[in-house]
């Protein structure tokens, strides 16, 4: 039997268990675990309030920093509060949550490809503008190309 032929009947052997328990091995967890996700550190202005929807049409605008990750990662559902942390496929870009002074602190790595360390939590409000946010413990410029 060829090995695509016995890979193919292996799958279809597997209790349908395994195979959910095999896509979701590579799939991040929410807080409190602690992650560390690469990519390029990028300034974005948001709609705020009022509405949410138009800087143009009276919304505060609202600045605030993400990370365009290098390659889209998955997060696995929160059970103990699945409502406020479902799970998420193919997120590209996380809203970093830091204080005033980490602002100061890590500016001049705007534009540059960082490693961004924390915890991941879901969207809560409308000031949140990525499903998945990250409360950021450390960050620095990553240091390959």
């Amino acid at each position: 039997m060829s090995a695509a032929r016995t890979g193919a009947l292996l799958l279809l052997l597997l209790p349908a268990p395994c195979v959910a328990q095999i896509e979701l091995s590579g799939c991040l967890q929410y807080e409190p675990a602690v992650v560390a996700l690469h990519g390029t550190l990028v300034r974005k202005t948001f709609a705020g309030p009022p509405n949410y929807s138009e800087i143009r049409k009276g919304d505060q605008a609202e600045t605030t920093w993400l990370l365009d990750l290098d390659s889209p990662i998955c997060v696995t559902q929160d059970m103990s509060d699945p409502d406020l942390s479902p799970s998420q496929k193919n997120v590209r870009r996380i809203q970093l949550v830091l204080d005033q002074v980490a602002y100061e602190r890590y500016k001049a790595l705007l534009g540059k490809r960082v490693v961004a360390t924390g915890s991941l939590f879901g969207a809560p409000t409308g000031h949140h503008h990525t499903p998945v946010l990250l409360t950021v413990s450390s960050l620095e410029q990553a240091h390959w190309k």
